[in-house]
């Protein structure tokens, strides 16, 4: 990362991936990974980005903290999508990331219009039913734990189910908090992070700094409505970017 060009990239793209998930509480790390994809690896580009993604979380978190659906987290979510990325974790270290993409990648498509066509009709559909939800949660675990990605699934079964835009964010923020610790560990346990990356990592604040900022302004003047289209918009965008770089 030494070559200022990319570096300026890099930051740009950091900054939209901040942008969007502070608006929407997921899809910045996806965003992310599918633009910086062609100057850096996947395991690379987790190392640098996602020390600022647990530093977003948590900003995120703390801001929110009144809307958390605590519960919620205890008894239905971590559990499931910890699970879940337990599997992940350990073929992680079995598997080729990049080769394993292009099945969660059609597997994202699939959720993402099948939410995106939910959210289209007039009243909206009502919440996955528990058996799917619990499937979609470990299926995001499992994403999670080889790519850092399972944001789509887990909105997926969640989206339906949140009372308000900032019971969404919130709480998608201490998910993603308590998954990004365990893949920070995996990542570092592997060489992948280190002084380096962390150094390069603080270099990109600025652009988190931004990212941030802009965020919160959107997602203070979105309506409930509009926030919830965008939330099935987003997954589909999610989903193409996961497609177009598995192929």
């Amino acid at each position: 990362m030494g070559d200022p060009e990319p570096l300026l990239i890099l930051s740009a793209v950091l900054a939209a991936g901040c942008f969007v998930e502070t608006v929407a509480g997921f899809g910045g790390t996806i965003l992310a990974l599918a633009l910086g994809a062609q100057w850096f690896s996947i395991e690379a580009m987790l190392a640098v980005f996602l020390p600022i993604n647990m530093l977003l979380s948590a900003t995120l978190a703390v801001r929110g903290r009144a809307a958390i659906q605590r519960e919620a987290l205890r008894r239905r979510i971590l559990p499931l999508v910890l699970v879940g990325l337990a599997a992940g974790t350990a073929l992680a270290w079995v598997i080729v990331a990049e080769r394993a993409r292009i099945a969660f990648a059609a597997l994202v498509v699939a959720v993402a219009l099948a939410e995106l066509v939910a959210q289209l009709q007039p009243a909206g559909r009502p919440p996955p039913p528990p058996g799917r939800q619990r499937v979609l949660l470990l299926g995001a675990g499992l994403a999670h734990g080889l790519f850092a990605t399972g944001g789509p699934l887990a909105v997926a079964a969640l989206a339906r189910t949140m009372p308000s835009k900032a019971a969404m964010r919130s709480t998608l923020a201490i998910l993603w908090l308590t998954l990004n610790v365990i893949v920070l560990a995996r990542l570092t346990v592997r060489g992948d992070l280190g002084p380096t990356t962390l150094l390069h990592s603080l270099v990109l604040l600025p652009a988190f700094g931004a990212g941030l900022l802009a965020g919160e302004l959107v997602h203070g003047m979105v309506s409930e409505a509009a926030f919830r289209r965008a939330i099935a918009a987003l997954l589909l965008v999610c989903a193409a970017l996961v497609l177009a770089s598995s192929v």
